[in-house]
């Protein structure tokens, strides 16, 4: 399997089945996630579906031009039976036994296709002609020479068969997408896949607080708590919760580069404030289990983590707000006090309050 179809399959699938889980583990309509879930079934079908209408429109393009006047005795000469046989060996046996006999041609030849068995038959010593069948039992006269014609007429003589001509190869399958549009194709998948994945995560966590890296990890958290077995639910919960730690002391750095704008830094201790309370609600939430040692133990280590990340941002609000280059430095302060009070709640074990 070739690695456009791999990742257009694969991922595809992927896709529609993260969409599905995701409806039903945040308890939100399908409807929600089914753009994402659309996302992913053309991604699936993209390749196949450009390779099948290439296909169609050349064999369209073929059948329109297939008129008598068309045909010239070096092009076109193949010839495919209306109808289907029954049996490919009986049939090869008996029409081998009547050319044998007809005196027009010079040799005939049992031979091996990579479809199946088939005839070669030989006519004024080097022009060949063969006989094949496809697949679908249709049988096929095809050849350079002129007398090719005469074999369908011969074939279709000895076994009752109709033939058409026509200028479609009935052995030629779908060509995938080769080269420069194949590059292309994949990039196309892989954006298309990447976008999807986004739709899943932005509808699970529609909050500004997190960007969609950080969205697509406390996602993953999800899933390895919800499919895996090797992952407990809460083991899930506190790996999350150590994730938000990053991500609130990730924010004391984005205070601090933020320079004078007071309205971008005061949005970092606005998200921090946010993702330290949904830390919180997960470590409450992960306590009120029956933990093992090992658990609690890992609990307590990240309420101390989470605790020094909120003073760790409420420090760079704090020295934000002292710079003299700082106007209206207000929600600053309120925000630095805020973070400590939640620093205190979290050493103290406390629920998150709501910071509407």
């Amino acid at each position: 399997m070739n690695k456009l179809r791999t990742l257009s399959w694969g991922g595809g699938g992927l896709l529609v089945l993260l969409a599905i889980w995701a409806a039903i583990h945040y308890n939100g309509p399908l409807l929600r996630f089914a753009p994402a879930a659309l996302v992913g079934i053309v991604a699936a079908g993209l390749p196949f579906g450009l390779a099948y209408s290439k296909s169609a429109i050349k064999s369209l393009r073929l059948s329109l031009a297939d008129t008598d006047e068309g045909f010239s005795a070096e092009q076109g000469s193949v010839f495919v039976s209306t109808s289907a046989i029954d049996d490919s060996i009986d049939f090869l046996e008996a029409v081998h036994s009547v050319l044998q006999s007809d005196e027009e041609y010079d040799s005939v030849e049992r031979d091996s296709f990579e479809e199946g068995p088939g005839l070669t038959v030989l006519h004024s010593g080097f022009h060949n002609s063969f006989v094949r069948i496809t697949a679908a039992g249709r049988v096929v006269v095809t050849g350079a020479s002129e007398r090719t014609k005469l074999l369908a007429d011969t074939v279709s003589d000895a076994y009752s068969l109709s033939f058409e001509r026509t200028r479609n190869n009935p052995f030629d399958g779908m060509e995938p997408v080769h080269g420069g549009p194949r590059v292309f194709l994949g990039a196309l998948v892989f954006a298309m896949l990447l976008f999807g994945t986004h739709a899943v995560t932005a509808t699970a966590y529609p909050t500004d607080t997190y960007n969609p890296a950080e969205r697509a990890v406390m996602v993953g958290f999800d899933a390895s708590g919800s499919l895996d077995p090797r992952v407990s639910e809460t083991d899930a919960k506190l790996s999350k919760a150590a994730f938000l730690v990053k991500v609130v002391n990730e924010s004391a750095t984005e205070v601090r580069w933020r320079g004078n704008d007071t309205e971008r830094i005061a949005e970092h201790g606005e998200s921090a404030l946010e993702a330290s309370n949904d830390a919180r609600s997960l470590l409450a939430s992960a306590e009120d289990e029956s933990l093992t040692q090992e658990q609690t133990e890992r609990a307590s280590r990240i309420r101390g983590q989470l605790a020094e990340a909120e003073r760790n941002v409420a420090t760079a609000l704090t020295d934000a707000a002292d710079r003299e280059a700082l106007e209206n430095t207000e929600p600053l302060t309120r925000l630095s006090g805020e973070l400590r009070a939640s620093a205190n709640r979290t050493d103290a074990g406390s629920s998150p309050v709501s910071t509407g």
